[in-house]
């Protein structure tokens, strides 16, 4: 596996050096087996000077015996490497030749960096510049076992110097940058070094700021969606917790391929997409929850006074709502305290036409010259029973119709007065009748 799958530069691949070096970044030299000429020589030097960032990488070169052709170029910027192999029996992964390292200088290549893993790499030196150094327990030695470097004298893996207005990378451990680069942070630290090389230092700190970030947002979004299931919105809004865990897959992929940036982002996505879920939720449960109450507010009069344990079984589905554990039960509450509630409505409704319409005929069936005043009384609470009951208010136009209908109970009774007038006047007819047949 290579880093520069991972580089945000375009990496172009040559066998021979371009005749025009200044419109590249970076320029990368690994383990060289043909010697330069000067010229070319004189190009990589000027190319660096005037702000280029050249990468120089060896390797053991034991089994040759040389590392004649990479410190051509290097010895052009003071660095040499050595025909050796560093070992560390204390500090190493699998192999003694695969030093770890842990202790850097200060440098903006080595931030964020905690181990680097150096694999069967050479040591190297050089006069001027930034010095990585292995441990006192580490030494060097050539092919054939020679030692070059005893333990204790820590010698040096890696050289970063700035030349003239560019920049010099020399790295005696060529798999850190290729094969090796999945072990430690070694990915990162080639990114770092290819970043710095190109004069790009401010990306080095935004990959950290982003790499803290992602790191410490995918967890949270993880959290995210499962408080979210435990609420069941993916019962509500499945398309929100399906969206959001695809969203972290992509964030943790993203980030194991060091990009953070976009590992932030997904992971961003994924909780703006369980926030935005939620609050749909919460906003239809609101929506529900508003029905049943407005509902409830306007026949609670009327309920309590004709229907009192249906009122009763309502408002203990209206009051059980928040106590739900999800929105789905939250809603069901809603519903049921709706459904129920309705029913009430269609009851009191019922009850209200049947009132209205004992109230119609009873004033239809008035005739009478007694009790008018009663009768207007009737009539008046019979329009009133009526407008309450267009406005579905149906307790009161139960009530009104309900006195329309006592009133015109008593003009009825007032009615019979003219019944007894009737019957005398009748009465007086017959008897003066009488009176002149008697003549």
């Amino acid at each position: 596996m290579s880093v520069y799958q991972y580089l945000e530069y375009t990496v172009l691949a040559a066998h021979t050096l371009p005749e025009d070096l200044s419109s590249y970044d970076v320029i990368v030299i690994s383990t060289p087996t043909t010697l330069y000429e000067d010229d070319s020589l004189q190009a990589i030097k000027k190319y660096v000077e005037s702000g280029g960032g050249l990468l120089l990488m060896a390797e053991e070169n034991n089994k040759d015996g040389t590392t004649l052709v990479i410190n051509q170029i290097a010895q052009e910027f003071s660095i040499t490497f050595n025909v050796d192999r560093i070992f560390d029996q204390q500090y190493y992964l699998q192999h003694t030749s695969w030093i770890t390292l842990t202790a850097f200088p200060e440098h903006p290549i080595f931030e964020g960096i905690r181990t680097v893993v150096y694999t069967s790499g050479c040591s190297l030196v050089s006069d001027g510049g930034v010095l990585l150094q292995t441990t006192d327990s580490a030494y060097a030695q050539k092919y054939d076992g020679i030692a070059t470097y005893e333990k204790g004298e820590t010698p040096g893996c890696m050289v970063i110097k700035e030349v003239g207005d560019g920049r010099v990378v020399a790295c005696g451990d060529k798999e850190l940058f290729d094969t090796y680069s999945p072990l430690g942070d070694n990915t990162l630290f080639a990114l770092n070094v290819v970043d710095w090389l190109a004069g790009s230092e401010p990306r080095i700190r935004e990959r950290l700021l982003y790499k803290q970030e992602a790191a410490e947002l995918i967890p949270k979004a993880k959290l995210a969606v499962e408080a979210a299931k435990e609420k069941g919105l993916q019962e509500v809004f499945p398309r929100s917790v399906e969206m959001a865990e695809s969203l972290i897959v992509e964030a943790e992929t993203l980030y194991n391929a060091y990009d953070y940036f976009g590992s932030h982002q997904k992971a961003m996505q994924a909780r703006d997409f369980i926030l935005d879920g939620e609050g749909q939720a919460e906003a239809l449960v609101q929506e529900k929850t508003d029905q049943a109450h407005i509902c409830l507010e306007a026949i609670e009069k009327a309920a309590h006074q004709y229907l009192p344990s249906q009122l009763e079984a309502a408002q203990y589905y209206f009051q059980e709502i928040e106590s739900q554990a999800t929105y789905n039960q939250r809603i069901e509450k809603a519903d049921e305290a709706l459904q129920r509630c309705e029913e009430i409505r269609s009851e009191l409704r019922g009850a209200a036409e049947n009132e209205i319409a004992a109230a119609e005929e009873k004033i239809q069936s008035y005739r009478g010259l007694f009790g008018r005043t009663l009768h207007h009384s009737a009539r008046v609470h019979l329009e009133n029973a009526t407008d309450s009951y267009e406005k579905g208010e149906f307790g009161d136009a139960i009530l009104m119709a309900k006195q329309s209908q006592d009133f015109s109970d008593q003009a009825a009774e007032a009615q019979k007065k003219d019944y007894i007038l009737l019957v005398g006047i009748v009465l007086v007819a017959i008897l003066g009748l009488y009176i002149l047949l008697r003549k």
